[in-house]
């Protein structure tokens, strides 16, 4: 299976995933190849409208 690309990059300097399920899945891939990554959610951007990774944990939970 293919590794979920970004599309880019959001004017905040994140990288730009297309969609929520791209980023689910590369967030699942950097889980299972680099558990010291500390990204645990994706989140949908304000700015770009894309979607990004993010090292906080569950919105609402803080």
């Amino acid at each position: 299976m293919r590794r979920p690309q970004p599309v880019g990059t959001c004017p905040t300097g994140k990288l730009r995933y297309r969609d929520r399920i791209a980023a689910q899945l590369a967030l699942t891939r950097i889980d299972n190849l680099d558990p010291r990554r500390r990204e645990q959610r994706t989140y949908r951007c304000p700015t770009c409208r894309g979607w990004h990774l993010t090292s906080q944990g569950p919105k609402g939970k803080r």
